[in-house]
C-alpha cells in the first residue's frame, strides 16, 4: 500500500519559523534563498511535514532524517532507502507526499505529482509542444492529467522529465491503473483525488498492482475533487 498525504502548506510567519527548526541545514539554506513570504512559508511547511511523515513511517525521530539526491534530483532518505520509498510534490498552498514501506505490497520506487489546471490556451500550447499527436485531446483537464502521470512516472525512476514527456500514459479520462512502458522502464500509474482546480497522480516502478490510500495532514476534513472515470 502507498500512503498519499495531502498537506496544506499555508503557514503563518510564526508557525513557519517554528517549523524551520525541524529542517536540516540544506533545507534551511534552500528556504532562505526564497524571498520571505508565503512561498518560503509553504516550502518550510511542506518539507517539515515530509520529514515528520518519513520519520513516523521509519519509527525514528524527525531529526534523524537526512536526504541525499540522485543524478536528477530525486531525494531519498539516507539510511532508510531499504525500508521506505518516498516522494514529494508541491503546488501553491498544497503538497502531496507519497510513502511506501518496503514489504507493504510492493518493492518499487514511488513518484507523485500535483499540478494546477492551466488556462485552455496555455494547456493547448504546451500539449502541442511536448505531447504526441495522439495525446492532444481532453482540453486543459486532459492535458493536466497526462502531465501529472508523466511527472509521477519520471519521479518514480528519478529520471529526466524529457523522458517522461515522450512516454504514453493512457487515455485522459480513465483514472487507471495505467501500465506505462517508457524509456526509463515499466511503471504503474494511477490518478488521485486532488484539491479543486488541481490534478494529481502516483506512480510505482514495475508492473504490480497499485493501491494508493489518500490521507490528510494534519488530519481533518479537506475539500478534494475526485479523478474522472468510472464510479468506484
Amino acid at each position: 500500500m502507498i500512503e498519499i498525504w495531502l498537506i496544506a502548506t499555508d503557514a503563518a510567519p510564526e508557525q513557519a519559523a517554528e517549523l524551520r527548526e525541524l529542517l536540516d541545514p540544506d533545507e534551511r539554506a534552500r528556504a532562505d534563498r526564497t524571498p520571505d513570504g508565503p512561498q518560503r512559508h509553504r516550502y518550510i511547511a511542506a518539507h517539515a511535514a515530509a520529514r515528520r511523515l518519513t520519520a513516523a513511517a521509519a519509527g525514528v525521530s524527525p531529526e534523524r532524517v537526512r536526504w541525499r539526491r540522485g543524478p536528477h534530483g530525486r531525494p531519498e532518505p539516507v539510511g532508510l532507502a531499504q525500508e521506505l520509498s518516498v516522494n514529494l510534490s508541491t503546488a501553491g498552498p498544497w503538497a502531496l507526499f507519497a510513502v511506501q514501506r518496503r514489504g507493504s505490497g510492493g518493492e518499487g520506487q514511488v513518484g507523485v505529482d500535483l499540478e494546477p489546471v492551466p488556462a485552455d490556451g496555455t494547456a493547448a500550447r504546451l500539449a502541442r509542444r511536448y505531447y504526441l499527436p495522439s495525446e492532444l485531446d481532453g482540453g486543459a483537464d486532459g492535458f493536466t492529467r497526462r502531465w501529472t502521470r508523466k511527472e509521477a512516472y519520471t519521479k518514480a525512476y528519478g529520471g529526466r522529465l524529457a523522458d517522461g514527456l515522450r512516454t504514453r500514459v493512457g487515455a485522459s479520462g480513465a483514472i487507471g491503473p495505467h501500465r506505462v512502458d517508457g524509456p526509463l522502464g515499466p511503471c504503474t500509474v494511477h490518478d488521485l483525488e486532488a484539491p479543486p482546480g488541481h490534478r494529481a497522480a502516483v506512480a510505482r516502478t514495475g508492473v504490480g498492482p497499485i493501491r494508493p490510500t489518500l490521507l490528510c495532514y494534519p488530519a481533518g476534513p479537506t475539500l478534494l475533487s475526485r479523478p474522472a472515470g468510472p464510479a468506484r
